[in-house]
């Protein structure tokens, strides 16, 4: 019994019932700082503790490695034991690990390659030179984003081609369909490939689907509302006769629609498992109570949410704050002062920035440096996407998975034998024509006529490859990989290079050669395949120290699941929080407002917000406040205005009733003159209907399809010749009609 009530303990009425309550669909509401993380690990503990199943028989599922071993730790001391056999994994990794068994299945082998976006970008970019197509007028970004889209609602390469319409759909649809056949003779598998080939594994292999179904008696999902329709589609089929699954999430914290997540998955969970239980964790044990009452007043305009409303038992705390000042370099210069000024009672690392766009980011580094505040920028180029550690990552999944052709490409001339842009192209060509991997016919050098006088540069390193795919299943990870980086002498040219960026090479490559060697004592029966499998889901967010005496800036999105005592939350002003297309469609407007919601809700004790009367979009534009700061009530908010060079307007009573005063109108900055070569006047816009005929100094001759506003706010969409549809502000966009 001593057990159950260390279980049960500290937990209030609505955590209690929905720790207690294991059978059957269940969907918890759990609001921001409501102690979910306390719920889902007692939750998993007593269904153990109770033997309702064992531990190979329960699946939780969250969204981050770094929240799932969490979680295992919390339900190990709950237990005090370790809980072998348990799986408490990422979508990303349960799929990887499923597939590991099942591949062969779908047509795969076990050593299958995991691409990363980078690589399934490169593959992309290939694929468009293969079809002889221009990569300006199809931009692997942009062609890997509607793909990676299409793959998220189940829409096959068959599927999109039968529905595409026009010229640039049905070449999507070609290098679509190009990118699929290169990913399965590379033997690889996009991000998104694990959700799918996991879906249809389950679904069309009708014994495996059920052979998982029996073994899961107990799903529990954590983040519900940021699932996607593939990842719903999983969980479906995963989902026994017994229906036990419980979900936990908030709808108001949705906000990676832009990434496919669907917030009807959560709004409609009802819907979906008949008889499904709801519990509202409504009871806040992060912040004080003006910043909730600040952030529910800002939510509620929302109409995609569930009825709830936190509170909580740490009354009152100080208003929130709003600073007006002039530019986004006094906006940096205000925040960081406020930092320096705060930072013997407050340890830095209990602060926060938060802005939209990590570009925002610019001059709040250059004021931190000037003062000698440490700080770390969460989510730039993570630790393995450098370069350097890409380059022995190509060479490792090389070893293991001989077919991957974007692995070979990467490092076949790393370090530099001479193997140059025509042997590359002559490999491609003999690849095509043999339907063999890039390896395979390096390996055959001997038996081409084109690559003959090549054998002196392509042998030594096939002989290299060969060396260490012999020892890949059989010897220890992390002897493998330090003896390949001695033998490659890379460190020896890193030193060679720039002292400061040689330097900083080796100690990233001296730190993958530790983590690699922390990986091979944490796990000593993996083996390589095991180890990239674990790296390859890996994202620069994980690595994020939270203890590091250092203040964070981030982007909001970034911030999700973290908490501190005074949040920063800066650049709030229309167009770009909330950014300027979100304002076009209202489901995306509702996105923006859940996202201020999180950015307010990571504050325990004290909440900053601030605006620029001028910043850099597109030239030097005056802005207006935030439409989420003026849905703040008035009496919840201190107004701090810092500026000096105020526009000057006329005070009427309507703008007196304002909070923040009159509104500033956006206007062209006096430094910003009408370019050379516009012969118009915005208050001329007429000429700029539809149907004109208009010449743009980037993309080209075309026509104006729609127009939206008038005067400096006119936008137009332009069908371009070869560029496609365009948005384009009529202010910035140097345009003349031609007819």
């Amino acid at each position: 019994m001593g057990g159950m009530d260390r279980l049960l303990k500290d937990l209030n009425e609505a955590q209690l019932e929905a720790v207690t309550a294991t059978e059957g669909p269940l969907l918890v509401i759990a609001g921001a700082g409501s102690g979910k993380t306390r719920v889902l690990t007692r939750r998993l503990a007593h269904i153990l503790r109770q033997r309702l199943a064992q531990p190979h028989q329960v699946l939780a599922v969250t969204f981050t490695n770094k929240a799932a071993g969490e979680m295992r730790e919390r339900v190990r001391e709950l237990l005090g034991t370790d809980v072998p056999g348990l799986t408490v994994s990422t979508f990303h990794s349960f799929c990887a690990r499923l597939l590991r068994r099942e591949a062969e299945s779908i047509g795969y082998t076990k050593d299958y390659t995991i691409f990363d976006a980078d690589d399934a970008r490169t593959l992309v970019k290939n694929c468009i030179n293969d079809l002889g197509l221009s990569g300006s007028q199809f931009s692997p970004r942009a062609q890997i984003r509607k793909i990676s889209d299409a793959k998220n609602k189940l829409i096959t390469a068959e599927e999109f081609a039968s529905r595409a319409s026009g010229y640039f759909e049905s070449t999507t649809a070609k290098i679509y369909r190009r990118y699929e056949q290169r990913l399965r003779q590379c033997n690889a598998m996009d991000f998104d490939d694990l959700l799918v080939n996991a879906v249809i594994l389950l679904r069309e292999k009708h014994d495996i689907g059920q052979h998982y179904r029996q073994r899961f008696q107990y799903l529990m999902v954590d983040e519900y509302q940021d699932t996607n329709h593939v990842q719903y589609l999983l969980l479906k089929n995963l989902v026994g006769e017994h229906n036990n699954i419980c979900v936990v999430g908030d709808e108001d914290q949705s906000i990676y629609g832009w990434r496919g997540a669907d917030i009807r998955n959560i709004l409609d969970f009802e819907k979906d498992f008949a008889g499904a239980k709801i519990i509202k964790l409504e009871q806040n044990y992060r912040s004080t109570a003006i910043i909730l009452k600040a952030a529910g007043a800002v939510i509620r305009n929302n109409q995609a949410r569930k009825d709830k409303t936190l509170w909580t038992a740490i009354d009152g705390g100080d208003n929130v704050n709003y600073m007006l000042v002039d530019s986004a370099d006094e906006e940096a210069s205000e925040v960081v002062a406020k930092i320096d000024a705060m930072r013997e009672a407050v340890p830095v690392n209990q602060m926060v920035i938060l802005y939209r766009t990590n570009a925002q980011s610019r001059a709040f580094e250059e004021h931190l440096r000037r003062r000698a505040i440490p700080y770390q920028i969460i989510g730039g180029v993570g630790f393995y996407e450098r370069r350097e550690i890409k380059d022995i990552l190509a060479y490792l999944r090389l070893l293991v998975n001989p077919k991957d052709d974007v692995s070979f490409a990467r490092v076949v001339n790393f370090p530099k034998r001479g193997i140059g842009a025509k042997t590359l192209q002559d490999m491609a060509l003999l690849a095509r024509e043999t339907d063999q991997s890039w390896y395979q016919v390096a390996t055959r050098w001997h038996e081409y006529d084109l690559l003959a006088s090549r054998g002196k540069r392509l042998k030594p390193f096939v002989e290299l490859i060969e060396k260490y795919r012999e020892q890949a299943d059989s010897r220890p990870t992390d002897l493998l990989v330090q003896d390949l980086i001695d033998e490659l002498n890379i460190l020896q040219e890193y030193r060679q290079e720039d002292e400061i960026q040689g330097q900083t090479r080796v100690e990233n490559v001296e730190a993958f050669i530790e983590g690699v060697a922390e990986y091979s004592a944490q796990n000593p029966e993996a083996t390589l395949v095991d180890y990239l499998s674990e790296i390859s889901l890996y994202t620069d967010l994980e690595s994020y120290e939270e203890d590091e005496p250092a203040i964070p800036l981030m982007t909001i999105h970034s911030a999700k699941g973290l908490e501190y005592d005074i949040v920063f939350l800066v650049g709030l002003e229309e167009g770009l929080f909330p950014l300027a297309r979100a304002t076009e469609d209202p489901s995306q407007l509702e996105e923006e407002r859940r996202l201020f919601y999180v950015a307010a809700t990571r504050a325990r004790k004290r909440l900053i917000l601030s605006s620029a009367t001028t910043r850099h979009r597109f030239g030097v534009v005056e802005s207006i406040p935030s439409r989420f700061v003026e849905e703040l009530p008035i009496d919840l908010v201190e107004r701090i205005d810092r500026r000096t060079g105020r526009t000057a307007v006329s005070n009427t009573p309507a703008e007196s009733l304002s909070f923040f005063g009159p509104r500033h109108q956006t206007r062209r900055s006096p430094r910003q003159e009408q370019p050379k070569g516009v012969h118009y006047e915005f208050e001329g816009e007429e000429q700029f209907r539809p149907g004109r005929i208009v010449q743009h100094p980037t993309f080209g001759r075309g026509k104006i399809v729609n127009t939206e506003g008038f005067g400096e706010s006119l936008r137009m969409e332009i069908m371009f010749t070869g560029a496609g549809l365009k948005k384009i502000m009529a202010k910035y966009a140097k345009l003349r009609v031609v007819g």
